[in-house]
């Protein structure tokens, strides 16, 4: 009987032990699931940005949970509420504490269209700039015909709407 304590009590040890392991294991799959699933809503955003800057002519399109094709997003990624932020070169989405992020081809200038002149100077001082959109609200991918140091271009805007 006496024997029996220590070996009850080693195996009830053991078993704590493969239980917080499992437990961990299943945290950090679920970890994996969420990082994948924002990167994944991250590339999706930059493909259709990357696809309307391929336009020749002028069009805008909404993107947020309640637009259409192609910008239409979901309400929610891995269950949580999430943010899309837009740069000239990238979209990152941050759902909680995991973040995704994913490469333009086609930069883009992330503030509405403005005078039908620009300089380089006014895009790279305004280029900088980061729009970040919550879920709920919605936001604009533009393709404008524009003029930078006098020459006719087509380029793309990234903006909240007006």
């Amino acid at each position: 009987m006496i024997d029996e304590l220590p070996r009850r009590a080693a195996l009830s040890v053991a078993a704590i032990l493969l239980l917080g392991t499992g437990l961990s294991v299943l945290r950090l799959s679920d970890g994996d699931a969420a990082r994948d699933s924002v990167e994944a809503l991250a590339a999706h955003i930059a493909r259709q940005i990357d696809a309307i800057g391929r336009l020749d002519g002028d069009a805008a399109f909404p993107a947020g949970v309640a637009a259409g094709p192609p910008l239409r997003l979901p309400a929610t990624v891995a269950g949580v509420s999430y943010r899309v932020e837009v740069r000239a070169a990238s979209v990152t989405v941050r759902a909680g504490s995991v973040a995704g992020a994913a490469a333009l081809q086609v930069p883009v200038l992330p503030f509405p269209p403005g005078p039908a002149e620009y300089t380089s100077a006014e895009i790279a001082a305004k280029g900088g700039a980061v729009v970040a959109i919550d879920v709920g609200d919605g936001f604009v991918v533009e393709r404008a015909a524009c003029r930078i140091d006098g020459v006719p271009v087509h380029r793309t805007f990234v903006h909240l709407p007006h």
